[in-house]
């Protein structure tokens, strides 16, 4: 038996026909406080399946939120508008506000699911999948009464027009551009109809580095352990991983971007300590390299990194050789394309919706997620965006 979810009932006016488009997060959670409210509720998805991107952001592990304070949480969407030039309009920190994570995990909560907090402050939910949260999220929808028709895509001005003439309010919650395996079709339906989008460009992707083929023969897919990349947009602590094209994850998804780059390859040691380490007498008369390896506790995909991108002079001499694993250069190329890309920035501008999430040039059609122009980091912070802005326009589509 489902638990009941922690929604307020906003309304008590009679209930209006709501037609979400899109099954995932914000279009489910859209939905969900429609219904709650009262509402009428459909959902249409395009695919045959529901729930692609749930699915997809699950897939190693779903990360629904983080656990830090509400403006510390905030900051991360006002720090990464900042250093990209996207956008972080006040609708989307009120969304967040309105909807903030300890409501988004007693939601998860209240469809059967235990979640906890992990060392890095994300909240997960315990059987690390997605599979189960979206079967009983719709299971939950549709025992309320929520239709649900897949294989209706709806990216054509007359398919919109349809719905709009069907439907008391229309949710559109049509996703980015990220993982998808051709460019998607709504925002010509809706440049059409003279809505503005953005175009969409890569986020929380990985880099290009030139790596010469030994480096990748002895290191591609290892990890470079605790390390810190430091670039023009900020400075991430974390796990990356050598790729065939470069390098993958948290630092290069938060701070990564085209240019000279630094890595600190033992972040948790000052300079002096480091070198220290290094200086310290050994019984063994060990090549600087040598002695690296014996005592500096290094991954191998870093032993790696240092060996086959370090000049020899600087290998031969030990001083040297701490400074630059102390401050390690790298040039990163571009990043990925989008279809690897875990989110996409882009999409359709603040300034085309009003204070509700509707369109100004659409009366009764909303905006939800991340078909938005706006861009956040991985961690819990994309996907608590996505529903915070499914819950706000689903409210006010059903009041």
């Amino acid at each position: 038996m489902h638990r009941a979810v922690p929604f307020p009932r906003w309304s008590t006016l009679p209930s209006k026909r709501v037609a979400v488009v899109g099954s995932g997060p914000a279009g489910l959670m859209a939905a969900s406080v429609a219904r709650t409210n009262g509402a009428s509720v459909t959902v249409f998805e395009r695919r045959a399946g529901l729930g692609r991107k749930l699915l997809i952001a699950g897939s190693s592990g779903l990360n629904i939120s983080h656990d830090a304070p509400i403006e510390e949480f905030l900051d991360h969407y006002r720090t990464r508008s900042a250093s990209r030039s996207s956008a972080c309009d006040d609708r989307l920190i009120s969304a967040v506000r309105e909807f903030p994570s300890h409501a988004w995990v007693e939601f998860v909560r209240g469809l059967g699911h235990e979640c906890f907090v992990g060392t890095s402050g994300r909240w997960f939910v315990r059987e690390m999948k997605a599979s189960g949260v979206l079967q009983s999220w719709t299971g939950k929808l549709k025992s309320d009464g929520v239709e649900f028709l897949a294989s209706h895509p709806i990216e054509s001005v007359p398919a919109l027009e349809e719905l709009r003439s069907r439907y008391d309010s229309v949710v559109l919650a049509l996703g980015g551009a990220s993982w998808e395996d051709s460019p998607p079709r709504w925002p010509s339906m809706l440049e059409e109809l003279g809505v503005l989008v953005g175009a969409f460009t890569p986020s929380n992707v990985g880099h290009e580095v030139a790596f010469p083929p030994e480096l990748l023969r002895e290191a591609e897919g290892k990890p470079i352990k605790n390390c810190t990349l430091t670039t023009p947009l900020g400075t991430k602590q974390g796990e990356l991983v050598v790729t065939r094209y470069g390098l993958e994850g948290t630092p290069m998804y938060f701070v990564g971007t085209p240019g000279e780059a630094t890595l600190a390859l033992k972040p948790e040691l000052s300079l002096d300590e480091w070198m220290a380490l290094l200086r310290r007498p050994t019984r063994e008369n060990l090549s600087p390299m040598r002695k690296l390896k014996k005592v500096g506790g290094l991954s191998d995909a870093a032993l790696a990194l240092i060996y086959h991108l370090t000049p020899a002079p600087v290998r031969d001499n030990l001083t040297s050789l701490g400074l630059r694993v102390h401050r390690f250069p790298i040039r990163l190329g571009s990043p990925r394309p989008l279809e690897e890309a875990i989110s996409s920035a882009g999409g359709v501008r603040w300034d085309e919706l009003d204070s509700r999430l509707m369109l100004r040039k659409l009366p009764g059609v909303y905006c939800a997620g991340e078909m938005i122009d706006w861009d956040a980091p991985t961690g819990g912070f994309l996907i608590q965006a996505s529903v915070a802005l499914g819950a706000k326009a689903g409210r006010h589509a059903s009041t």
